[in-house]
């Protein structure tokens, strides 16, 4: 429904029923004449769908339950099924279900394109299957098998192969042989694995980097013989001996942290004993014992009558109407066209996807927004695809949590698994797309745990076959064409993230990092290699504002493969603490990296080569840094850091004194001391605040304004009727600037005499918040 059309329409309803429709929907859909509107209707079917917990699937196509009692031909035919109609840039997606038990040894499950396998246990040992296989592709790599995943699972096979790239998750799950995140060759793009237990060997294969958390190591070790930046958090078992090993000829490679920092896996499914199926949602852990979990009780759990149920049918408005009257939300697998964004307004909501549903932004807007100030929200597994034309003047971010109007003490949530796209796709007729932001947090206190952004460096737009050898370094994509500013931008406090991968952003810096006490675990970026900017233009995949006193992160890497050069990697403050950063030149000259590292200061700029370097590699283990923890943070405390025995020290060379202040003494920072890709970042930040201010949310009050106008009629017809003419005071800048015009009227061509100083009347400014 066009966005013009839905105040007229609210308004007019809230003429005759604004009474019955202040208490919902569902009230107001039994009055109106005896007539139901036919969205209500909808919402009413929805909600009683959702209800039927025993049946909430059986609408939908797509989610796929099977059960060990099925026949091996009757699995198996669903599963390749499944398999056959999922293409890289296809529009069909998948999620499979596996009830409890023990399924036939002789079943195979190979995985495509946007397909989740999930099961449905409480535990991961309740869902055993004898198969799990995702191979290289058509090109003999796996650096392009993103999006799908797998979760509370057991493999009981010998060897399972997860070659796969980014947006595949592997989590809560035992693999008791050997698991094989590659083949012998071909390259990889990894990855992420959190809380899982691995029997034999892990073999790390040619994968360039990953992200391991709450991980049982094997008995057998870690092999590895390639790779740029591997972090281990929390894991059990990896003996030095291994570390040694895949670390020689390439220096701190590994990364290694025995403990995690506070951390949440996503919300999961579960079909219980009695045949109640049910929504787990995990709490929020604070340096748990290494290893993969072995208690897999949940905070709290949802019944499915408390969990709305989404289908790509469902009209936008009905399933923001399921937001507002549930405790989660349930998006199934499809893809979604939206007419206005996703809100979530109350403490606690579960906003949860399964088999990878694709959110189509609203022109202009965002596809997901979290009201600021919420408690323990939960966003997963989702895709959003920028759908703004690129010949708009501005879009707001496709994920935006929080508008950073006030600090909250509590946890704001946890984002998980979230994919963030823009480029040219053939569903979307192969327009030219615009994202100013991807995905902005703005909450304090919130948990990312694996996020993908994409500027998409491929597409099916483009007449590009994918085939062995079949070389993207020089073809010109339809999606080069498409706009991206930033990837992601951090503006709230206490953020911990895990497993953030940026890329081919082509107008501004891949992460822009502007609040305090923030950590990061494992960072992948790959700078736009069908850019066409030189090197003064180019910007930083990672950058820490100059002033942020409190900034740790581990295990970052920026690559580049291209021809035209780039000033530096990182761009930090002197107080962030940087250990193990890598940068990678493919196919290009060494010094295409001009700088790995730049520290920015109001002194000004110091820039750090790299301490050694390793074929196309090129590491540092740490940065020269100011002590600033005598400081007090503005809106955050000091985070507790996990223990970094196992990293590189860093040189401290200044210790600040609590008697410092902030430099310019001023809240409005930006003016001064960021660089000038930060500054339009926050500016457009302040101003978007600024607009929300003096917006109305016209839909929500239309109905008592249209009761209000009507009460308030006839005397605005009287008042009319009896008005007089009004003198216009004007304030006395513009009276000044009529003085100057009549003044200069009066004179002849030629020199002007000065005007007196009194009549300029001087400009008052206002410092941004």
């Amino acid at each position: 429904m066009p966005q013009t059309v839905r105040p007229m329409r609210s308004a007019l309803v809230g003429l005759v029923f604004s009474l019955q429709l202040a208490n919902g929907y569902e009230e107001a859909s039994d009055v109106m004449m005896g007539k139901k509107i036919n969205e209500w209707e909808a919402f009413g079917q929805a909600s009683m769908s959702s209800t039927a917990a025993s049946t909430w699937y059986e609408r939908l196509p797509n989610v796929i339950v099977l059960d060990p009692s099925m026949t091996l031909d009757v699995l198996q035919a669903k599963i390749w099924a499944v398999q056959n109609a999922t293409t890289h840039f296809g529009t069909e997606r998948y999620a499979i279900l596996l009830k409890p038990g023990d399924y036939p040894p002789q079943l195979l499950i190979n995985l495509g394109y946007y397909t989740s396998i999930i099961g449905v246990g409480a535990n991961p040992d309740d869902v055993k299957i004898p198969d799990l296989w995702v191979s290289n592709d058509i090109t003999g790599q796996a650096t392009n098998n993103f999006w799908r995943s797998v979760e509370g699972v057991t493999v009981t096979g010998p060897r399972t192969m997860w070659a796969v790239s980014q947006a595949s998750p592997l989590r809560r799950s035992i693999i008791s042989g050997e698991l094989w995140l590659s083949h012998e060759e071909g390259y990889s793009s990894g990855g992420f694995i959190s809380d899982v237990q691995i029997g034999k060997k892990l073999v790390m294969g040619t994968q360039q980097q990953w992200f391991f958390r709450q991980i049982t190591f094997p008995t057998e070790g870690l092999w590895c013989w390639q790779g740029w930046n591997y972090v281990f958090m929390g894991a059990l078992g990896l003996d030095d001996a291994s570390v040694q090993k895949c670390n020689t000829g390439m220096p701190h490679k590994i990364s290694q942290m025995d403990r995690t920092a506070r951390s949440a896996e996503k919300p999961y499914l579960v079909l219980e004993d009695d045949g109640r199926w049910m929504m787990y949602i995990p709490g929020i852990v604070h340096q748990p014992a290494p290893g993969a979990l072995l208690d897999h009780n949940p905070a709290y759990k949802l019944t499915m009558d408390q969990v709305f149920v989404a289908d790509p049918e469902m009209s936008t408005e009905t399933i923001v109407q399921g937001l507002r009257t549930k405790e989660a939300c349930l998006l199934t697998p499809g893809i979604y066209y939206l007419t206005e964004p996703l809100e979530i307004t109350k403490d606690r909501f579960v906003l949860l996807g399964i088999g990878f549903p694709t959110l189509v932004s609203p022109p202009g807007m965002s596809c997901i927004k979290v009201q600021q100030g919420l408690n323990d929200v939960r966003v997963a597994s989702i895709i959003m695809d920028a759908n703004t034309p690129a010949s708009h003047d501005y879009t707001e971010p496709l994920l935006q949590w929080g508008d950073g109007t006030s600090h909250w003490s509590q946890v704001a949530g946890v984002a998980s698994d979230i994919v963030a796209r823009v480029g040219a796709f053939g569903y979307l007729n192969c327009e030219l797309k615009r994202a100013d932001t991807l995905v902005e947090f703005n909450a304090d206190d919130l948990i990312v745990d694996n996020v993908w952004v994409w500027h998409a460096d491929h597409d099916d737009c483009s007449d590009f076959t994918m085939a062995k050898g079949a070389d993207m370094m020089d073809y010109k994509f339809q999606s080069d064409q498409c706009q991206s500013t930033h990837g992601i931008v951090v503006n709230g406090n206490n953020l911990v993230a895990y497993g953030v991968f940026v890329e081919h952003i082509v107008d501004g810096h891949m992460l822009l990092w502007n609040g305090e006490a923030g950590q990061l675990y494992f960072f992948q970026a790959e700078l736009p290699y069908h850019s066409e900017k030189t090197l003064p233009e180019r910007y930083a995949a990672y950058v820490v504002a100059q002033t942020v006193y409190s900034h740790f992160a581990v295990g970052l890497g920026a690559y580049i493969i291209d021809r035209e050069p780039a000033y530096a990697g990182f761009q930090v403050s002197p107080y962030a603490d940087l250990r193990n950063v890598v940068t990678v030149i493919i196919d290009a000259p060494e010094d295409t990296m001009k700088h790995q590292v730049c520290q920015e200061s109001e002194e000004g700029q110091k820039c750090f080569a790299p301490q050694n370097c390793s074929w196309s590699r090129c590491w540092r283990a740490s940065l020269p840094i100011i002590d600033a923890h005598a400081m007090t943070l503005r809106g955050a405390a000091w985070p507790q850091v996990p223990p970094t025995e196992k990293l590189p020290a860093p040189e401290i060379v200044k210790r600040l004194s609590g008697q410092e202040t902030y430099r310019q003494g001023d809240w409005n920072y930006a003016d001064f001391s960021m660089s000038r890709d930060a500054k339009r970042a926050t500016r457009q930040f302040a101003d978007r605040q600024r607009l929300r201010a003096q917006v109305v949310n016209w839909e929500s009050h239309a109905p008592w304004l249209g009761l209000c106008f009507l009460v308030a009629l006839p005397f605005l017809l009287t008042c009319w009727a009896n008005r007089e003419p009004v003198q216009v005071v004007r304030p006395p800048e513009a009276e000044a600037e009529i003085m100057l015009e009549e003044f200069r009227a009066e004179h002849l061509p030629g020199e002007l005499p000065l005007l007196p100083e009194l009549v300029r009347m001087p400009v008052r400014t206002r410092n941004r918040p």
